[in-house]
């Protein structure tokens, strides 16, 4: 007998219902919708939505008997808008992106110790280029956001022999990190900092956290990488610290509006490697099971997996 009906909405609505079919799980309709309006005539009868949140947050106003949200994105900015409703329980993502995002901030360190890019180049100008490559053990990274990304990060550090600092807003201690910093520390965190990792979220308080004061307190030989949310760093500031050399370089995957302006000036900002929101995709086989999970959960009453707080915006 079915119990409750959910819409999966999402451009892989397809694949994601195949993998909860399998799951077998009681009392469920399920509605495959790729679009807003193929969704539009399910609202009303619905009360769980799993999907993304681009695509779930305009249709929330729509759902009377709503009681659940579950994201397949770990950022849920869209649904802690002004004004969006909140009498709801909304979960996120967790544990699933921390080793692809270590992967990507490793692989970034490692090209600029190795000057990877500098190297393609004088190739391509068939220069022989016997520049010493640098290495990554003994450098000092500094990651802002010691969530499960974070802790990730930190222990690909340690396996390449980093020193490790922690900047977060609560925790005075984490697996994989040296010393942790919270918000009053901010400058000290990033004194003396080989590279600064920005796994933040989209929060009030985040917000503009990497502005010019801080950039003029890392070395001029820090290299910066943003793979949370672009709003917390102050892009001007930014593109004013690598244009004056203040800085040696930065690893842009987040910006605060995306896709990226063809006018934007990170475009023609020198020292900048732009990688388009591409640092750790969701991938329906890992993301279902966690609603599959969460539903379990639900129907039993129990609390749900990376429950969203809407006044911390995580």
């Amino acid at each position: 007998m079915t119990e409750h009906k959910a819409i999966i909405l999402s451009n892989d609505a397809d694949v994601y219902q195949e993998i909860l079919l399998g799951e077998e799980l009681p009392g469920l309709l399920i509605e495959i919708c790729r679009d807003v309006d193929q969704a539009g005539p399910h609202l009303q009868d619905c009360d769980i939505i799993f999907g993304t949140p681009e695509l779930v947050s305009p249709v929330l106003p729509q759902i009377p008997r709503l009681k659940w949200v579950q994201s397949m994105w770990a950022g849920i900015t869209p649904f802690l808008a002004p004004g969006m409703r909140r009498d709801y329980l909304l979960t996120g993502v967790k544990k699933v992106f921390g080793p692809m995002m270590a992967e990507y901030v490793i692989c970034n360190m490692l090209m600029h110790e190795r000057q990877s890019l500098g190297r393609f180049k004088n190739q391509l100008e068939k220069q022989w280029d016997t520049t010493p490559p640098g290495t990554l053990m003994g450098k000092c990274v500094g990651i802002m956001g010691l969530g499960s990304i974070g802790i990730a990060i930190a222990g690909a550090a340690k396996f390449f022999g980093m020193k490790t600092r922690g900047f977060s807003r609560t925790r005075t201690q984490c697996e994989g990190i040296d010393n942790c910093y919270l918000h009053q520390d901010l400058m000290a965190f990033v004194q003396g900092l080989d590279y600064l990792v920005c796994v933040l979220p989209d929060t009030p308080d985040t917000c503009g956290l990497i502005d010019e004061a801080l950039l003029q307190t890392l070395p001029d030989t820090a290299l910066i990488m943003n793979v949370g949310r672009g709003n917390v760093i102050h892009e001007p500031s930014l593109i004013g610290a690598l244009e004056n050399g203040n800085i040696a370089g930065a690893v842009l995957d987040v910006f605060q509006e995306e896709p990226l302006p063809p006018d934007h000036g990170f475009w023609e900002t020198p020292n900048t490697l732009i990688t388009s929101h591409t640092a750790a995709l969701s991938f329906p086989w890992q993301i279902a099971p966690i609603f599959a999970t969460n539903y379990r959960r639900f129907i039993n009453n129990e609390l749900l997996l990376y429950r969203i707080d809407f006044d911390h915006g995580y």
